[in-house]
């Protein structure tokens, strides 16, 4: 998808937010003015940038956040965990290079994450925007959820990244589970569906499952609606709208994208 507003103007770049959806297959650009219109929106095969998108990404705007995928992630009880510990933490991801690791505590939740984002994405991206706000899906994914958890009931939840689905589990408003799954097609989502409910003793179906990623009449919504009693999708935050009907259709598919800002 290609959109420029005529209400773009090279004059307002220091005004302008630039969001950046990044992963694997898609790049996604979007641009939102101070009133919170959608003047640019770009999707592209991440490896094919085009002269558009190019141009764009040249251009010198003054706040950029990026959302990058991560190679690794756990959480550490919050009232355990201590920065002096840092080194055995390591042990947790991918890799010992303590300078790739970052920290998120999640006060509400009683954890603090910590992770890797990707390296090739995140070092590429970088050397474009050397002083963007970056974040992960999980941080904005987990902010969200949060005021939809019951304090009764098992919650499942799952969203969508071009071929990753994250699961998080609640269990009676505790926080229980959270990690990240490839997947191709929809049998690959049934099966790290049951194994997740087999795994954590969920009684499927659960009370209901929150879902963010996808529109909703996406295919996956056949394998999510045999596990849960009810689908509730997670509704984006930020107020942004589009001259476009197209755009503002594809903004309920980008979902959380349109809230990074406020997650920094």
């Amino acid at each position: 998808m290609k959109y420029t507003s005529k209400n773009f103007h090279l004059h307002y770049i220091a005004q302008y937010k630039l969001l950046v959806k990044t992963d694997f297959l898609v790049d996604t650009l979007l641009v939102v003015d101070d009133n919170g219109e959608v003047i640019v929106l770009y999707s592209y095969a991440a490896n094919e940038p085009d002269a558009e998108a190019m141009k764009l990404l040249g251009l010198p705007f003054k706040h950029v956040f990026i959302g990058l995928p991560v190679q690794s992630l756990s959480f550490i009880p919050t009232d355990v965990y201590t920065e002096e510990d840092s080194a055995l933490y390591q042990d947790f991801l991918l890799d010992e290079y303590s300078e790739r690791t970052h920290y998120y505590s999640i006060p509400n939740l009683g954890v603090t994450a910590i992770y890797q984002y990707d390296l090739l994405l995140y070092n590429r991206w970088r050397a474009i925007f050397p002083n963007a706000h970056f974040l992960a899906d999980f941080q904005l994914v987990l902010g969200e959820a949060q005021s939809r958890i019951p304090l009764q009931g098992e919650i499942l939840g799952a969203h969508f990244k071009d071929t990753q689905v994250e699961l998080f589990v609640f269990k009676n408003g505790v926080f229980q589970f959270y990690n990240i799954f490839d997947i191709e097609t929809l049998d690959d989502l049934y099966y790290f569906l049951l194994n997740t409910c087999q795994s954590l003793d969920l009684q499927a179906p659960v009370q209901k499952i929150l879902v963010s990623g996808i529109h909703n009449e996406h295919s996956y919504l056949q394998a999510l609606g045999r596990f849960a009693e009810h689908i509730e999708f997670i509704k984006i935050k930020s107020a942004f709208h589009a001259n476009d009907e197209s755009v503002a259709t594809k903004l309920n598919e980008l979902n959380l994208m349109t809230d990074y800002s406020l997650c920094v």
